[in-house]
């Protein structure tokens, strides 16, 4: 919205566990005639399967296609090329979750309002979205 790109939905693609399925999926939205530039994944295992289908599909990432993806595992810099990633504070998030879980059994409330707390992520610049 601040940068007035209008929502697609199409371009959302719904996955599951089924890594067959997920593949299948994001080989498609890749094959499109209005291919995507870039590619957005929740987990990394959704990031892997980009790459897998980029490779499939003779695609280069970055040049073709960027990729970036959520989670930092160990394995983020050793892929070709590496990795970009958006690291999220997972257990200040959960310690966040629990404190406001506890605060409000305490006060024995059986409705929970709504508190907005926003953590610093960080983004880990690697090869997968280098400006052409």
């Amino acid at each position: 919205m601040k940068h007035d790109i209008p929502f697609d939905p199409s371009r959302i693609v719904q996955c599951n566990t089924d890594e067959k399925s997920n593949f299948k999926k994001i080989k498609q939205i890749l094959q499109q005639e209005k291919r995507p530039d870039g590619v957005f994944a929740s987990i990394e295992k959704l990031a892997l399967n980009t790459y897998y289908a980029c490779k499939e599909l003779d695609l280069n990432i970055p040049k073709d296609v960027k990729v970036i993806c959520f989670a930092n595992l160990r394995t983020a810099p050793l892929l070709n090329p590496s990795l970009t990633t958006i690291t999220q504070p997972a257990f200040e998030m959960g310690k966040q979750a629990a404190t406001i879980l506890f605060k409000n059994l305490d006060k024995k409330r059986t409705l929970i309002t709504n508190e907005n707390i926003v953590l610093k992520s960080e983004l880990i610049k690697r090869e997968s979205t280098h400006a052409n």
